[in-house]
């Protein structure tokens, strides 16, 4: 069983940023953003951690959770505090994916090799991985992403230029898409052309 590092912080105006290490890498990242914050209103501290700690027992249900940062979680919160301060560059961190199925996974690898600053459609990530047909799978795949903004599940838009979904909320997604330089705009906007197209 490994035991997962669990580390939050509060990155404004993004919101509460947490992230779970094990000894090996990054297994969890995730952005509790404004619509989080206005639905806490002005619950504190206990409060914000009892709503983490619930998502954390979702996602790792087997693990031993240890409430305080390792190496590997301390070098993710300042990569992405660098990240969404405007740094310009993908935060790099090791990755452990703890949990997932082989197509989930394949689809996270996929995911990891969008560059910065680039979008690419469902579809596209569904042909890179020998399925294609598999847009909603890979969708689905994108929604169970345990490592969100690491592994940039945000840069995958629909192929009408819809910014599809996403598990940290809409507001969330297209806000990092913004902050890459990436302009979608809506079902008129032509599908983006990336490494995979």
């Amino acid at each position: 069983m490994a035991a997962v590092w669990i580390d939050r912080f509060l990155e404004p105006p993004w919101g509460w940023i947490l992230t779970g290490a094990t000894s090996k890498g990054l297994c969890a990242c995730h952005v509790f953003g404004s619509d989080f914050l206005r639905a806490l209103g002005d619950l504190g501290d206990a409060d914000v951690r009892r709503i983490m700690e619930a998502y954390v027992r979702r996602l790792f249900p087997a693990q031993e959770i240890f409430w305080k940062g390792n190496d590997i979680s301390k070098a993710a919160r300042e990569a992405l505090t660098n990240y969404l301060q405007g740094a310009g560059s993908h935060p790099q961190v090791p990755l452990d994916w703890i949990g997932g199925t082989v197509f989930q996974r394949m689809v996270w690898q996929a995911l990891c090799q969008i560059p910065y600053g680039t979008a690419v459609t469902y579809t596209d990530i569904a042909r890179s991985v020998g399925c294609p047909h598999g847009a909603r799978a890979v969708g689905q795949a994108c929604g169970k992403n345990p490592t969100a903004i690491v592994v940039p599940c945000h840069r995958v838009v629909g192929r009408n230029g819809s910014p599809g979904g996403y598990s940290g909320g809409l507001s969330i997604k297209k806000a990092l898409l913004h902050l890459e330089g990436i302009v979608i705009d809506g079902p008129s906007t032509k599908a983006p052309q990336g490494p995979f197209s």
